[in-house]
């Protein structure tokens, strides 16, 4: 009898793991731990650790959505920074439509461009794939400034609207279908620098 209870009780657990939503927000522990957090093949150049971060000149190009969107993406993706995008940081003004945490523990933003109504996509990094990252404090500073001025992000979309300031290094994206994405792939991933000017928190 005793057995069977524990059977039961093992078949409602896996029953409820199932069930569970794959979007459901994780804990605060698990949704900074390392491991699959900090995988995947282009992982190292979204988090600023590959071995070419070096090469990324770290003063910032004024530049925009509509001119970023004008750029060829290259044939071919891979772990290695081998254009001029990819190797510089870049400052634009947008508004932040939207954002969410990923399953990965990445702060997604996706950008608006009033003049152009033109949208891309922004990411500020799990704070756990950070070890060898180059401009490591920046990185987590923007994120902190992030979450501090304009809230704490869910996995669902939250709707901001606010006006800011933002550095990013350039990341090509090979998929692009996700909510805001530039036909060419074009991202600023990771971002270095966050700075609300209207619409978060005490700047509102």
């Amino acid at each position: 009898m005793k057995r069977l209870t524990v059977v039961a009780a093992l078949a409602a657990a896996l029953c409820w793991v199932v069930a569970a939503p794959v979007g459901a927000r994780p804990n605060a522990a698990a949704a900074e731990a390392p491991g699959t957090w900090c995988g995947g093949t282009l992982w190292k150049l979204m988090t600023l650790s590959d071995p070419t971060r070096w090469t990324v000149y770290p003063t910032p190009i004024r530049t925009t959505i509509p001119a970023i969107a004008n750029l060829t993406a290259p044939r071919r993706i891979v772990a290695s920074r081998t254009t001029a995008f990819q190797q510089q940081v870049w400052a634009l003004t947008a508004v932040v439509e939207r954002y969410r945490i990923q399953s990965n523990g990445e702060i997604a933003l996706e950008l608006y461009d009033v003049p152009s109504s033109m949208y891309m996509n922004a990411y500020m990094p799990n704070p756990q794939c950070l070890a060898k990252a180059s401009h490591r404090s920046q990185i987590l500073a923007a994120r902190t400034a992030f979450t501090r001025d304009c809230g704490v992000p869910t996995p669902a979309w939250t709707t901001l609207g606010a006006t800011v300031r933002l550095q990013g290094v350039g990341f090509w994206n090979p998929v692009k279908t996700t909510l805001g994405a530039l036909g060419n792939g074009a991202e600023l991933r990771p971002v270095t620098f966050f700075e609300p000017l209207q619409g978060c928190g005490r700047f509102g």
